[in-house]
């Protein structure tokens, strides 16, 4: 009976084997899904199959992330979730997490800020919007808008369209610029009913510039200023405040500086500050700039003018150079001459071919009798550049003079649909070495075009339908054959 009963009981060896292994498999399973959870954590376990890697930090943004000094904090307004659906929100958010995977340095949140209101509060300074990426590292913080991460085109519908992601240069640029310590400080110049432009003062806060109010006649204006702006007097200037301009730009020769001057149609005559700007090669004329083409108007006013890009190093700056730039209330401005001495000039925004100027002295105006027509220049940068002892580098300093002070109000500067904000930010920023970037190339998510002969295509279809299927008919005969008469 008791040899019975082990032999009704006993577990064949094969059943043993096979539960053991299962149980392995089981066991193994688990204890991969632990340890990839755990290295998602600390790794990017994603692998990328795509021709350019677009889903993969290059080798310049590892140099960076390999050499940071100090920790830097990503933060993003928004859950994770919203970067799902549309590919390019996929890779630019996979970019984002390829950071802290690179560097322990590196850190990534997603924050819903609406929910989170003691987050918003560290940032008042900032306009904050869903979407909208924080980079910081100790005390310097870049704000970069979602927009920012792509490029765009508009297809034959008119429709603008994703065509590929900035997201890795965009970081890495930001990364590098709160590396830095350095700011650019901005004199705001008071005295002489010159204009105040508070949305433009806090667009400067924003992107990182320290603004500080200097009396013409009272304070300093020294050194530790990087830029002063003189936006629109309405009294004319001193021989002492022009010569305390003058003295801060050529900053004991050393250079490195730059005046901000504005014009306006409010103002009248200013012999001593005309004087001095036409010193440096900028004639400023008498009355206001209109334009006769209504698609060429902001909301077909003809004294808000749309003005075209002149100098391509600037508007490759921008996002999309498409998108237009107006300067409204517009005195007509002149350079009159390229180079001169030590003095250079360069129009960098230019009116439209159909623009004309209106003479101040006009009351019933009519188009026919405007004059300076087409071609004047709506912003110019004039240099004064001094050789290096070695002559291999140059010392500067410039007048950036806009035809505008409406240009920087903030029915404009505020516009998303223009460019004005972008242009006069990433233009000063670039002034000063400031707008730190790699060299990344954008990265395209669409497919590569497979072009094929007659020939290869013939030889792919016969293969296709004919030679593998024979193959395949063949190996089946043959097993056929061998088992039946084995």
């Amino acid at each position: 009976m008791k040899g019975w009963i082990n032999k009704e009981n006993k577990w064949p060896m094969g059943k043993i084997l096979f539960t053991s292994m299962i149980l392995l498999l089981v066991l193994t399973m688990l204890l991969v899904n632990i340890v990839a959870v755990q290295l998602e954590k600390r790794f990017s376990l994603v692998g990328d199959l795509t021709a350019n890697a677009a889903y993969k930090v290059g080798p310049e943004t590892s140099a960076v992330l390999q050499s940071l000094p100090k920790d830097v904090h990503i933060y993003v307004l928004a859950e994770e979730t919203s970067f799902t659906g549309e590919a390019y929100l996929v890779q630019a958010n996979l970019m984002m997490k390829a950071y802290p995977a690179k560097s322990n340095r590196v850190t990534l949140s997603y924050i819903d800020y609406v929910l989170d209101p003691t987050f918003a509060s560290q940032y008042s300074e900032l306009v904050l919007e869903k979407g909208d990426i924080l980079v910081t590292s100790g005390e310097n913080t870049e704000l970069i808008n979602l927009s920012e991460m792509f490029n765009y085109e508009r297809n034959l519908a008119g429709n603008v369209m994703i065509v590929s992601s900035r997201a890795e240069e965009v970081l890495t640029s930001a990364i590098l610029r709160v590396m830095s310590d350095d700011k650019i400080h901005v004199a705001v110049l008071k005295g002489n009913g010159v204009a105040n432009k508070s949305d433009f003062n806090d667009l400067l806060n924003e992107n990182g510039f320290v603004l500080e109010d200097v009396n013409m006649v009272t304070d300093p204006l020294d050194d530790r200023y990087d830029i002063a702006m003189l936006l629109a007097p309405q009294i004319d200037l001193s021989e002492a405040m022009i010569s305390k301009i003058d003295e801060f730009l050529y900053n004991d020769g050393a250079y490195g500086k730059m005046l901000i001057y504005t014009a306006d149609v409010t103002q009248d005559i200013l012999p001593m500050t005309e004087a001095y700007l036409k010193e440096w090669g900028i004639q400023i004329g008498d009355g206001a700039v209109f334009e006769t083409k209504a698609e060429r108007t902001y909301q077909s006013q003809p004294f808000y003018p749309v003005v075209d890009y002149e100098d391509a190093y600037y508007s490759d700056l921008l996002i999309d150079s498409s998108v237009p730039i107006i300067m409204p209330l517009s005195r007509p401005i002149e350079a009159l001459f390229t180079v001169r001495d030590k003095h250079f000039t360069k129009n960098l925004l230019i009116f439209g071919a159909t623009s004309g100027v209106r003479p101040s002295d006009t009351i019933d105006f009519n188009v026919d009798e405007g004059v300076s027509w087409g071609g004047n220049p709506g912003l110019v940068l004039a240099s004064i550049k001094i050789a290096s002892t070695d002559g291999t580098a140059y010392k500067q300093s410039d007048i950036l003079v806009s035809a505008s002070s409406e240009m920087l109000e903030a029915f404009t500067i505020g516009n998303t649909s223009l460019g004005n904000s972008e242009y006069i930010i990433k233009l000063l920023k670039d002034s000063f070495g400031k707008e730190q970037s790699v060299a990344i190339v954008p990265k395209s998510l669409a497919g590569d075009i497979l072009t094929m002969n007659t020939r290869q295509k013939n030889i792919i279809a016969w293969t296709m339908v004919g030679v593998i299927p024979i193959c395949i008919l063949v190996t089946g005969i043959a097993v056929f054959a061998m088992r039946r008469y084995k």
